[in-house]
């Protein structure tokens, strides 16, 4: 069984810092909190609750890596920590992202911030961002300790 306390904890401080940060802006003013399927929580930051393609939309989710090993019975583990953090948003249709510069960098910097790995997604212009468009996205960068105690570094 995977605990979420973790998760949900980072999460939650990263989702306090945000709706204070884009309080008042004029692109994305709009933190919202959801699950994906498994469970894991997620943001969205948004202009005015506008979630469609082709809106300026910022997801971030946070879930467990495995712990490279298994249980007694054999089972993966989840590792209540290390956790990775993914940041996804939409690309225009000559590959800038819709959202602002100075949005995604407050988005990145507070998910820097917790201090566990970073996965960046950059979805194909016309794909919305969603937690299902994020698991078939490729990682376009991945930000990580260099000494993480379960790696073979």
């Amino acid at each position: 069984m995977k605990s979420l306390a973790k998760a949900d904890a980072l999460l939650r401080d990263v989702a306090d810092k945000l709706k204070v940060r884009l309080a008042g802006s004029a692109t994305i003013d709009t933190v919202r909190a959801a699950r994906d399927a498994a469970g894991w929580p997620m943001l969205f930051l948004s202009d005015a609750g506008n979630e469609a393609a082709g809106q300026p939309v910022i997801a971030l989710r946070i879930k467990a890596v495995d712990a490279v090993s298994k249980d007694v019975f054999g089972n993966d583990l989840v590792a209540f920590a290390p956790h990775k953090l993914e940041v996804a948003y939409e690309l225009t249709a000559t590959d800038n992202p819709i959202a602002t510069d100075k949005d995604i960098l407050i988005a990145e910097f507070e998910a820097i911030k917790t201090g566990v790995a970073i996965q960046l997604k950059e979805l194909a212009n016309g794909t919305a961002v969603t937690a299902v468009n994020m698991d078939a996205a490729a990682v376009a960068i991945e930000l990580d300790e260099l000494y993480w105690p379960t790696k073979g570094v």
